[in-house]
């Protein structure tokens, strides 16, 4: 019989709670998805997470935008990668974001198969030190 074991957790920082296909899509990989509907309540989860985690953010939040979640969420962990999605983005996002600790920029299309890379990079970092 073979055992299944998750390879870590997702946690969805958006206003609205992931699309079914986006949520299967992580899922899919392995991962299992938490929702959290401001920077606060991600912050919560960031904190009593026992696994591997990523955090997806968008690029506006109920209580902030993704620079406040960095700020807050490095605050706590600053190993944790962030991840920032969006349906567009200028080359300005992307010089703002990945000076600020972005991991990265995706469409949502993109963002299974990334965020399994993003937490087995993680894994191996962790050995390393």
């Amino acid at each position: 019989m073979q055992t299944y074991k998750r390879a870590g957790i997702v946690i969805f920082v958006s206003n609205r709670s992931p699309e079914a296909t986006i949520a299967q899509d992580i899922e899919a990989q392995g991962l299992v998805t938490q929702w959290a509907p401001s920077i606060s309540a991600a912050v919560k989860l960031l904190d009593s997470a026992r696994e591997k985690t990523v955090v997806v953010t968008e690029v506006a939040l109920a209580d902030g935008n993704w620079r406040d979640l960095v700020e807050r969420a490095r605050c706590n962990d600053i190993s944790t990668p962030i991840v920032l999605v969006t349906s567009s983005s200028t080359a300005e996002l992307w010089w703002d974001a990945l000076e600020c600790g972005i991991a990265d920029i995706l469409p949502a299309s993109l963002m299974g198969s990334r965020l399994c890379q993003l937490l087995q990079e993680n894994r191996c970092d962790e050995r390393n030190e």
